[in-house]
């Protein structure tokens, strides 16, 4: 078997391994070990963990557990419910008000922790039930948590994002301010359909009933619950976009803040920290399992002309470098369905995003168009996540079938913010050209 045929072995392997139901980083490392040995041989094998190496080496590495913590702290202090009381108060009478408040709140609390869980776990448990309780149509109420909940993975500071600018070089900065543009896009997005779809259907999600609405001293009392987490996002993200910090020390930033923010809440006790302490190895470790195994694999595909395989296979679609986006696109929506959200972006981006560079696409740009396809990914049937997490705490009644339900005219949202970023990059591209110039 020549060294030819490499790529196409690996992928068979991944497609196999995958298919077995073993863990994803052993297959995807096993693949690449296997690899190794059949094409060039033992003694090959130093080769391919020097290059694995100095994935973690990367400075940038540091701010994901660093993040992870900042994000854990504060979903153990409550911030999440106190935010919602807030806005619980001020969208009484407004049709759908629960629900875009939701939007809103899931944006804010996204920009505090940058992951997906913790955020989808808080309003399920926070805000599920008083939608329900106030006679709002389930496909509103687990349709806005859904999304709302995958804003972390694109309003930085994403995770995810980290994670993508570590495996192809492009600034975590600028990619950082791209997501929140595109972020603060997509809640417009929600927050326009769940408004029209209210004012079409009154008893969809009906305002609250006038004894049931907040004074507007209560209103102003309630603001204090956002002087928090706002502080932290403006001490972070202003830290990253001034230029005074990188992402790695603003996460450092973050986890002070955080845990400032739970001793004000008089909530930061040993258990807090230890809990989330624990929570944060487990997560990390995990990161770390598959970005080790996810670049041996991307290493030794590269090696084995992996990259100018694909290159060769995406310039033979019609349409020019458009047909290429695009494809790209619709691989990474069906690849979104059916394989780990982390598993897809260290073997794509890798490969991807050099190749869009070649055909003359902006690396930002398409580097967050990347990211809502995860974002997509996380609420697609049938494996998305974000389904997975909410369901874990939905009440009683609520089953699978109406987590996919709630989710399809949600990510038709979430596909219409896509083209909209694609027919039109000043959308991505206007806050990390005026941040970062």
């Amino acid at each position: 078997m020549g060294e030819e045929t490499a790529p196409i072995f690996m992928m068979l392997m991944l497609i196999v391994g995958i298919a077995s139901g073993l863990p994803f980083a052993f297959v995807i490392g096993a693949s690449a070990i296997v690899s190794t040995i059949m094409f060039w041989g033992y003694h090959a094998l130093p080769q391919m963990v020097f290059q694995t190496y100095k994935v973690l080496e990367n400075f940038a590495f540091i701010a994901i557990p660093l993040f992870v913590l900042m994000a854990m702290i504060l979903h153990k202090a409550r911030l999440a419910e106190e935010m919602y009381d807030m806005m619980y108060k001020w969208s009484g009478p407004l049709r759908g008000g629960l629900a875009i408040g939701t939007e809103f709140i899931c944006a804010v609390f996204a920009a505090c922790t940058g992951i997906a869980g913790g955020t989808e776990t808080a309003m399920g448990l926070v805000a599920l039930p008083n939608m329900l309780k106030y006679k709002y149509a389930k496909s509103i109420a687990l349709g806005s948590i859904l999304t709302g909940g995958t804003l972390g993975q694109l309003i930085p500071p994403s995770i995810l994002i980290v994670l993508y600018g570590i495996v192809t070089n492009v600034s975590v900065g600028k990619m950082f301010a791209g997501g929140l543009a595109s972020g603060i896009v997509l809640v417009g997005l929600y927050s326009v359909y769940i408004f029209i779809r209210a004012l079409i259907s009154k008893d969809l999600c009906p305002a609250l009933a006038p004894e049931e609405r907040a004074s507007w001293k209560e209103k102003f009392i309630s603001l204090k619950n956002v002087i928090l987490p706002i502080a932290l996002i403006v001490m972070v993200l202003g830290s990253i976009f001034t230029g005074v910090a990188t992402p790695t020390e603003a996460a450092g930033v973050g986890v002070l803040g955080a845990m400032i923010s739970a001793a004000l809440r008089g909530r930061l006790n040993r258990q807090l920290i230890s809990e989330a302490t624990i929570e944060t190895l487990k997560v990390s470790s995990m990161i770390g399992w598959i970005l080790v195994a996810a670049s041996a694999f991307t290493n030794v595909f590269i090696v084995g002309g992996g990259d100018e395989f694909v290159q060769s296979i995406l310039t033979l679609l019609p349409g020019g470098k458009w047909g290429v986006l695009i494809s790209c696109m619709i691989l990474l929506f069906t690849l979104g369905m059916i394989v780990e959200v982390t598993a897809i972006l260290l073997i794509c981006a890798p490969l991807f995003a050099p190749i869009m560079v070649q055909f003359g696409f902006n690396e930002v740009w398409f580097g967050i168009l990347f990211m809502v396809q995860m974002q997509i990914a996380y609420i697609s049937p049938p494996f998305g996540y974000s389904i997975f997490y909410l369901y874990a705490v939905a009440p009683q009644g609520i089953g699978l079938v109406d987590m996919y339900k709630a989710s399809l005219p949600f990510m038709g949202m979430q596909v219409i913010g896509l083209a909209i970023f694609i027919i039109w990059p000043s959308t991505i591209l206007w806050l990390p050209n005026f941040l970062m110039k």
